[in-house]
């Protein structure tokens, strides 16, 4: 994949799947996301008790862990502090890890608006999404 693809693919997850906005802190956004994905699974290492911290727990918590799996970023079994990555999820913290939010200025959606495969998500073999 391309950088200019990952870009687009950024794109995608963080205004399509994740349904964010430009507007407002859309960049402490990005770092929430990734910060969060960087700690699944989350029944590891008090992953969700960390996450938890993050997202201010309560309400917000699960809202925001929910997103996550909506996104189908993290996938879970019988409770929401469980969840792990998918490999959508493990593509996107990679790509996160090595691209700003500041960035996907400019990128748009891949594919020409098509839908992704389960190949879009596949990490090469050194482990890096760009």
């Amino acid at each position: 994949m391309t950088h200019d693809e990952t870009l687009d693919h950024l794109y995608r997850i963080f205004y399509e799947d994740l349904g964010l906005c430009g507007c407002g802190n859309p960049d402490d956004a990005y770092t929430l996301v990734r910060d969060l994905l960087a700690l699944a699974p989350f029944y590891e290492d008090d992953g969700w008790r960390l996450a938890e911290v993050l997202t201010g727990g309560g309400a917000a918590h699960h809202i925001i862990m929910s997103l996550l799996d909506t996104a189908e970023l993290t996938e879970h079994g019988s409770t929401i502090n469980g969840a792990w990555l998918t490999d959508k999820g493990a593509w996107c913290l990679q790509a996160m890890k090595s691209v700003s939010f500041e960035q996907m200025d400019g990128a748009a959606l891949p594919h020409n608006g098509g839908d992704c495969t389960s190949a879009c998500w596949q990490l090469p073999a050194d482990g890096q999404a760009a």
